[in-house]
């Protein structure tokens, strides 16, 4: 495995959102941080990424948690 020593830039393929036309522009930079930002726009958004591991950890638990329900739920409703 490489160590990240110089910044990676990549662009995404699909727009950013519903609300905008934009790509992405996704950097991996030294010290371990992501950063992005709109294409053709200079506002970058930064953020450690062991801070957006853990927050992903926690969207992919809940959204497991959400299933786990529905799923309970809609048993119940086929016993009812």
């Amino acid at each position: 495995m490489t160590n990240l020593d110089k910044i990676i830039k990549r662009r995404t393929i699909r727009p950013a959102g519903d609300h905008t036309r934009r790509r992405l522009v996704v950097m991996l930079e030294p010290g371990d941080i992501l950063a992005m930002r709109e294409e053709r726009r200079r506002t970058i958004v930064r953020g450690a990424l062991s801070k957006i591991y853990w927050i992903l950890v926690k969207w992919d638990a809940a959204e497991r948690k959400r299933k786990a329900y529905e799923e309970r739920a809609t048993k119940r409703k086929g016993k009812a």
